[in-house]
């Protein structure tokens, strides 16, 4: 570990950013900076907060929640309703195997069952 903590090339840095965040030379900044401190005080000195913004997004925000709200709304309704319709059409299509067909393959022997069961469907 050294104790020179300072390279020449933290030292450009260093210089760099001293003259990019000096402060302003030209007269005319300062005056147009008194000008506004004055022209605030002169208003009363009424302070307009980060939250004076939100006030006039009040209305958009609120229809854009309504919106979200009845999009979701309807994705759960479409998403219930597939749900229901494959519920209904997985206990449609599966029909049991007939009582002709359980009782043939019990009388069969165990490779005479398959073959059986495989050509029935």
């Amino acid at each position: 570990m050294t104790h020179n903590r300072w390279t020449p090339r933290d030292v450009e840095i260093t210089g760099a950013l001293r003259a990019h965040y000096a402060a302003p030379t030209d007269e005319s900044y300062w005056n147009a900076l008194e000008a506004r401190i004055l022209a605030h005080v002169a208003r009363g000195g009424e302070v307009t907060g980060w939250w004076s913004a939100l006030a006039e997004m009040s209305r958009p925000a609120l229809a854009a929640a309504a919106i979200l709200i009845v999009v979701a709304g309807a994705a759960v309704m479409h998403s219930r309703q597939l749900e229901a319709r494959n519920a209904y059409d997985s206990v449609i299509s599966a029909a049991p195997p007939s009582v002709e067909t359980a009782a043939r393959t019990s009388s069969l022997g165990d490779g005479d069952a398959a073959i059986n069961y495989m050509l029935s469907r």
